[in-house]
Order: C-alpha cells, then structure tokens, then sequence
C-alpha cells in the first residue's frame, strides 16, 4: 500500500533498524535508507537506528546514515535509539544532532545511552573502562544537556551552536534498563527507551516496573513518551515466519548476535532468545497484548529479524502497519501502578 502525502503518519507507529554487518556494506546501507522510505510510504510515524561499533552492529555512524534519510524521505522523524553517548565528544555530538535536525527540517530524535550488552571490548578499544560507564555517561549526558541548551564556553565566552539546537532539548531519549535511571529520566522529562530484552526476565514485566519509575518521578503536566522495541516476524502462520527465518539465517548466520548465555539450536529458539513475536498478524497481536509494557507504550519501534530490502520485510513491514499495530489497544493510562 502507498499513501498519499495529504495523510499523516500514524501517531507511536515506528520501526526499528539494526543494519547487519555484511561483506557488501553498500548495498546493506542502500536497503536500509531504501526500508525509511518504504516505511514513510506506508504511515509509520518515525524510523529508529541503532549504533554499534567494530561488527557488533554495522551502523557505527547512526547520525551520518540519519543525514542520508532525509534526503531520501521528507515527512518520516528520524530517531537514534541509541547513540552510545561516552564513545563520542558531547559538544560534537550537539552540533551534529542539530545539523541533522536542520537538514530535516525539525524531525530528529535523539535517543541516547549508556552502551549496549556488547559494548565491553568497546570501551577497550575507546581507551575506557566499562566500570566507569555510569560516570562517563552522566558527564557526556550533562555537557550534552548543556551544549543544546545553551551553547559552550570557548576563552570565557558564551559561543551558540550553529545550527541552532535549542528545539532538540524536547526531543531527547534516555535508554535504560536500569530503575533508578528510569527515574532520573522521568524527573528530566525526556523520552524513556526500553530494549526489546532483559537480563532479568520477562521483558514485559520488567519493563512494567521501569516504566512504573519513571511515570512515578515524571514532572506534574509532563506528557510521557515511552518507546518499546520490540521484534515482530509476522507472516501467513507460525509455520511460514520459522521458514522465513530459518532461510535468513541460512543466508545470513550472524546477522543478529543472541545474547550472552544463550545458545539456540533452533529457529523457535532463536526467536525466542531474540523476544521476537512470530506467526500469523493474530497471533502477533495476541503475544504483543499480553506485553505488560509494550500496551503501555506511547511509541512502538517494531523491529524485525530479516534483512531489508527483500520481499519478507517489505511485506512485514506492511503487515505492521495495517494488520498489528492498529489491533494492539494501548493500556487505559499510562500512570505508575
């Protein structure tokens, strides 16, 4: 389905993108600025990119491919989620946002954290150590703050960003996985980010709770954004998305790393070590209802296990839109429990 330009995007529709690493990163980063547009196309209200370093994903430059998606699609936002904020300059990373921010006309939001489960040989490698990770972050996320807000100090002088980045203030997002985080997040009034896993447990339970944190310390009258990732693999039945899989891992055996500690020796068990919901749209939206925080959410960044570009994610990505997201009823309020 195409739509028209007069019809506006469909409020907390988002997808989210993990570009794989591949012998032919060309043609992997033409599909997925090729998969923005596709989803434009389709309603989705914005296009999330994640960032990783050295093969642990094949984006290492989540702002950069951003800048390309705006010219390549005019009405979708574009999002972050995440940068990891210690591995970068905080005043660089400002003035790029803002520079993204401008060559969009005002659509970027800037998701933000600490790292990711995979991050350790990272910091090594950033000349860092992974036990100072919580205050690197909260220096970076403070001159961050500072640089948007109020430009930096340069021989005592007060010097503005250019492009002018003060509109970014109301479209930061903090990921965590961490309840006090969570909190300090809602008491800053930005965005709260939560990963489609946990080490804990049931991602939907857990992130319950984070999601109770940060509603608990958010300011009186503030408006919560809370963005769920969450992979989906719908297809005719649940017979047809194990076959889609199995074919995407034959062709591409290490397009997704599972986490630490697991080892699938089945495509139900590589879904499942993933949190993918699989299967026919019903049974998709039957498995997303029952996702304590996922109904709770404001913003839904579907993701999906198969690689961009071919005709199983052209035709997931639809199913998405049309079929999933519209039956998944959000949660009556979004208020801590």
């Amino acid at each position: 389905m195409t739509r028209t330009p007069a019809e506006p995007p469909v409020r907390g529709l988002s997808f989210f993108l993990t570009v794989p690493t591949d012998p032919q990163p060309g043609r992997v980063y033409a599909d997925a600025l090729g998969s923005v547009r596709l989803a434009e196309d389709l309603g989705f209200e914005t296009a999330w990119v994640a960032e990783g370093h050295f093969q642990v994903l094949g984006l290492p430059a989540a702002l950069s491919f951003l800048a390309a998606a705006t010219q390549v699609a005019d009405r979708i936002r574009l999002g972050t989620a995440v940068l990891p904020l210690a591995f970068d300059n905080p005043i660089r990373v400002a003035e790029t946002a803002a520079f993204v921010d401008a060559l969009g006309g005002g659509r970027l939001e800037l998701g933000i954290g600490k790292s990711n489960p995979m991050s350790k040989d990272i910091f090594s490698a950033f000349g860092l150590s992974e036990g100072d990770r919580e205050t690197l972050y909260a220096d970076a996320l403070a001159g961050l703050r500072r640089a948007i807000e109020q430009g930096v100090t340069a021989d005592g002088r007060q010097v503005p960003l250019y492009p002018p980045s003060t509109a970014l203030a109301d479209r930061l997002w903090q990921a965590t996985g961490n309840p006090r985080t969570a909190a300090a997040i809602g008491r800053s009034g930005d965005g709260l980010l939560l990963f489609r896993l946990t080490p804990q447990g049931d991602p939907g339970q857990v992130q319950s709770a984070l999601i109770d944190d940060y509603l608990g310390a958010l300011p009186a009258g503030a408006e919560p954004r809370i963005g769920i990732s969450r992979g989906v693999l719908p297809a005719a039945s649940r017979a047809e998305a194990i076959a889609l899989v199995t074919a995407e891992l034959e062709q591409n055996p290490t397009r997704v790393r599972v986490p630490a500690g697991s080892a699938p020796s089945s495509p139900e068990e590589y879904l499942e070590a993933l949190n993918v919901k699989y299967g026919s749209p019903d049974d998709v939206v039957e498995q997303l209802s029952r996702d304590e925080a996922f109904v709770r959410s404001t913003d839904r960044l579907f993701s999906l296990p198969v690689s961009a570009g071919t005709a199983a994610f052209r035709e997931g990505l639809r199913l998405v839109a049309e079929e999933i997201h519209p039956r998944v009823r959000p949660a009556v309020a979004h208020a801590a429990a």
